[in-house]
């Protein structure tokens, strides 16, 4: 499957990967709700977009490294919040956070950040929120409401 294959937007405004069988929702937090998130924050936001079935489901969580990765490609073209280039799929909506919690924590009680600019993963303390929104993702099978 070509890169700018790879994504496709659905009738029920989900982003599906079905290459991966996932699905992403097509805004971050950032673009959701315009504010920053430490990891806490995150999981609050989590609990509310499975509680309102955010594209009619109610399993969303963050994306493991391998899922996350899946995103990044260098051929994909958009933009973020402060129009600066980003790698991320122009089916997904723009001006979003080019940093996003990954659901991985290291020894340290620090969770990995992917960066959309330049591909990079590193950890961060959960207690930052400057720049790193959410990506929710969750396996494309027929759990619904």
């Amino acid at each position: 499957m070509e890169p700018l294959d790879k994504f496709k937007d659905t009738p029920s405004m989900v982003i599906e990967d079905a290459g991966a069988g996932l699905h992403w929702l097509p805004k971050d937090s950032y673009g959701d709700l315009g504010k920053w998130m430490n990891w806490q924050d995150v999981q609050g936001y989590i609990k509310t977009m499975n509680a309102v079935y955010a594209g009619g489901y109610g399993d969303w969580r963050l994306p493991t490294k391998e899922e996350a990765l899946g995103l990044y490609h260098e051929e994909y073209d958009s933009i973020d919040f402060e129009e600066e280039p980003i790698h991320l799929h122009p089916v997904f909506v723009s001006k979003g956070s080019y940093n996003i919690w990954i659901n991985e924590s290291d020894d340290s009680g620090k969770a990995l950040v992917l960066n959309f600019r330049d591909g990079s993963a590193e950890f961060s303390d959960k207690s930052e929120s400057e720049f790193i929104a959410a990506r929710l993702v969750r396996k494309a099978s027929p759990t619904r409401p």
